[in-house]
């Protein structure tokens, strides 16, 4: 029987994120040495983290070179990407032309949809939206762009100091803001983080 299709939404799948995000954040307010394999394993660990709670199985490179797949008994539900250089590499691309897999007795099928994770420097921030709104024009299945703004700070190993998670849908009638989130659990209030960065 297939999942219900109130059922591993983009919705969810973007609550989830955030969730995840924070917790087992790669660095603190006071080691700040991450690295971007450091951010490339956190956003692994949350996708397989999110396809458990979803009740679907996370397969890595799966897919035509998708970094991951969630998958259900019935094929192919999400196929993610994730990219440290931004929303104009391949990625989009690949996305778009995921040959979904599905056991033969669950032919044909679409993905629920596509999500990207990606990165962008506050000055590009809306450059980057509008080239994903270029690239999914006329696609099969939504897709959830997670973007993850930044500033150069040279505090930082990797020069990023990240401002803010983006959450969109892009869909068939539009794009859909789901909202934001500031990226680093210390400016979120109520959390264990004491301190700012000063």
């Amino acid at each position: 029987m297939p999942l219900p299709s109130q059922w591993s939404t983009p919705d969810d799948f973007a609550t989830l994120f955030k969730y995840f995000w924070h917790r087992d954040f790669p660095t603190n307010n006071v080691a700040v040495g991450a690295r971007r394999v450091d951010w490339t394993i956190h956003i692994g660990l949350i996708v397989r983290s999110i396809g458990d709670l979803m009740g679907l199985t996370t397969r890595f490179e799966r897919g035509g070179r998708k970094d991951a797949v969630l998958r259900s008994r019935e094929g192919d539900e999400i196929a993610i990407e994730w990219e440290w250089d931004g929303v104009r590499g391949n990625e989009l691309r690949k996305l778009k032309d995921h040959n979904t897999w599905a056991p033969s007795e669950f032919r044909p099928k679409l993905l629920r949809f596509g999500t990207l994770v990606s990165y962008a420097e506050s000055s590009d921030f809306e450059s980057s939206c509008q080239h994903v709104g270029k690239v999914w024009q006329g696609a099969k299945c939504p897709l959830l762009l997670i973007l993850v703004t930044h500033e150069f700070a040279k505090k930082f190993r990797t020069r990023r100091d990240f401002k803010e998670i983006n959450f969109f849908v892009y869909g068939p009638n539009g794009v859909q803001d789901l909202g934001s989130v500031p990226a680093a659990p210390w400016n979120l209030e109520g959390t264990r983080w004491p301190i700012q960065l000063g």
